[in-house]
């Protein structure tokens, strides 16, 4: 939490900061006018604030599933599938730049097109955050994209002991609630701020530039909703897995007691069906996960209504 709040933080200290600039070279009013922008007409001051939080939080937990996935699994494991070309991917600096710079220049586009009511400083100052907010965004999308990736690549792998015992891998499911659901609470404040706020709308385009602004959301939707979701499959097929090895092992140790046929069946039986059943339970879809499936879609088609 602390991490997370430190992005509301710095948020709040750029914008008092920006103020005090445009104070010191424009004067009072123009100031104010910025000061209005960024904390009511367009309430930037929160959005930036949540995906700087938002992003602060992945890259502070960012190590937290490699760790995992290499302490459960070993190498020789893991160079059956495709883990580690993800994991590179996961990890590129270079890449993490370049995607960010794109979405970057991206972002500028629209809100010069849509441009801000503010002038000189003001509007360059108010451009750096919505700018900012672009390439957070990127870097929280692509390590979310890349940790599905990292995720999905374990469903073929092979199974030498029973993790579902310790339930070793459920660490996952904190990693993407947590980074997903800040995720979602970001894009659709984004959204929502900028496409109601009162842009100048001057430009050759005009207001049909205005359709624009959801673009996070439509750019967001299939990876929040692939990895809200998917990690949970992928868990149950690996823990499945861990059950049927289990399973295994156990018929090797009946064979040597001294059960009857149907004694032996029974046990079996049972054993089989608690364990699925335990599975089903610790990994169900509950009611309540849902809306944060469904938030970006509803605000998108909400917002398109209008």
């Amino acid at each position: 939490m602390f991490v997370f709040f430190a992005g509301l933080a710095i948020s709040t200290i750029y914008g008092g900061f920006a103020t005090a600039l445009i104070w010191h070279l424009e004067g009072e009013s123009e100031s104010m006018k910025f000061f209005a922008a960024y904390t009511s007409n367009f309430k930037t001051i929160i959005s930036l604030g949540l995906i700087l939080g938002t992003a602060l939080v992945v890259l502070y937990v960012q190590k937290d599933i490699p760790t995992m996935i290499k302490t459960v699994f070993t190498k020789e494991q893991l160079d059956d599938t495709k883990y580690f070309t993800h994991q590179r991917h996961f990890w590129s600096l270079r890449k993490t730049i370049l995607f960010a710079a794109q979405v970057t220049v991206v972002a500028f586009l629209i809100f010069r097109y849509c441009r801000f009511p503010l002038s000189g400083t003001g509007e360059i100052l108010m451009m750096i955050a919505v700018c900012a907010e672009y390439a957070f965004a990127s870097f929280v999308g692509r390590k979310l994209r890349y940790a599905a990736m990292m995720i999905h690549s374990l469903s073929d792998v092979r199974i030498t002991r029973n993790l579902f015992r310790h339930r070793e891998l459920d660490s996952i499911n904190w990693y993407v609630n947590v980074a997903s659901t800040l995720t979602i609470i970001f894009v659709y404040v984004h959204v929502m701020f900028y496409y109601k706020g009162p842009f100048a709308y001057d430009t050759m385009f005009q207001q049909s530039v205005r359709i624009f602004l959801i673009l996070p959301a439509i750019m967001a939707t299939p990876v929040l909703l692939i990895f809200n979701f998917y990690p949970r499959e992928v868990l149950r097929k690996l823990y499945s897995k861990s059950i049927d090895f289990e399973i295994e092992i156990l018929k090797r140790k009946l064979r040597s007691e001294n059960f009857n046929a149907y004694e032996k069946r029974a046990h079996l039986v049972e054993f089989k069906k608690m364990s699925r059943d335990e599975l089903r339970y610790s990994l169900q879809l509950a009611l309540t996960d849902l809306p944060f499936g469904i938030t970006i879609l509803a605000m998108v088609i909400q917002t398109l209504m209008k």
